[in-house]
């Protein structure tokens, strides 16, 4: 913060504040050694601030008597758009997935069930008994079970459910997007959501339950394993955020809280190890056959 002036304490820089934020100008007054002080951050307003003060000490300028905030003023509607628009070039499959899990956590949460979040439960492969039999499911299995196998990752269950998913979504999803192709993370999704979906209604003990961690915890594996395996590809993850998704997943396994579904990060979490792996490895071979090829 840099000093700009210092006035007595008698002076009332009340207008004087009101008109620096109606210009936009970021401040503050401090009150230091028995004196008013103003401080700023950006040293490109200090100059316009001190000729603001001068001429408001001159009555040249007043604040507006009236204060109209607007979204606009905070917000800068073509500079969000913009930013939006570059962000779905680059990770649209990111972007439409937090937006479907965001309208379902209003349309279908988990914590007050709809009709909607019925019909995105995981399937009921026991049909109404306690086994399953695998003949009797193969027999049954159709289109609309497939779906409803993966459609559990998109409900969540409160805010913070929701938040926190979302942001480890936007964190891990652009990154395959960008390396690889919106296509490879649209399939490894798929796999991650059928394993750690499968996972947690075979060993979950419900149907009831949903979220994306445990896709989560599966695209960060597999990025891990790309990092590992073929890092020329440009998958990669800071020490940091291993050691704290590892540890995250550790420390949740050991507390097995019931709300926390286990299971499924398990699953997604090991999945995403070996499809990682198996990926990386093909593609590491592939790349070094073509290398070899010999060419005319």
């Amino acid at each position: 913060m840099y000093r700009v002036l210092e006035v007595s304490l008698d002076t009332d820089l009340r207008q004087f504040s009101r008109l620096l934020w109606q210009r936009k100008l970021s401040h503050q007054i401090q009150e230091i050694d028995g004196r008013q002080v103003l401080v700023m951050a950006s040293p490109p307003d200090i100059q316009q601030a001190l000729a603001l003060y001068k001429d408001w000490q001159g009555g040249h300028v007043a604040p507006s008597d009236k204060d109209d905030p607007r979204v606009s003023d905070f917000i800068d509607p073509g500079a969000f758009t913009g930013g939006l628009a570059r962000g779905f070039r680059r990770a649209p499959l990111s972007i439409v997935l937090i937006a479907v899990c965001c309208v379902l956590a209003i349309f279908a949460p988990l914590a007050a069930p709809t009709p909607l979040t019925l019909d995105l439960l995981y399937p009921d492969f026991s049909y109404g008994t306690r086994t399953i039999i695998l003949a009797r499911v193969m027999e049954n299995f159709d289109f609309v079970d497939f779906a409803r196998m993966l459609t559990p990752i998109l409900l969540h269950g409160g805010l913070v459910h929701l938040l926190f998913n979302m942001m480890w979504t936007w964190e891990l999803g652009p990154r395959i997007e960008r390396a690889q192709s919106s296509l490879v993370l649209a399939l490894t999704i798929i796999v991650l959501a059928l394993v750690s979906n499968t996972v947690q209604y075979l060993y979950g003990g419900s149907r009831n339950f949903g979220g994306m961690s445990g896709v989560v915890y599966g695209l960060f594996s597999y990025i891990w394993m790309w990092q590992l395996v073929e890092p020329r590809k440009g998958l990669a993850l800071p020490g940091s955020l291993i050691l704290f998704m590892v540890a995250s997943l550790v420390i949740m396994t050991l507390l097995d809280l019931q709300m926390i579904a286990n299971e499924a990060h398990l699953g997604g979490f090991v999945a995403g190890i070996v499809y990682g792996a198996i990926t990386a490895i093909a593609h590491r071979v592939w790349r070094t056959t073509r290398r070899e090829i010999p060419r005319d």
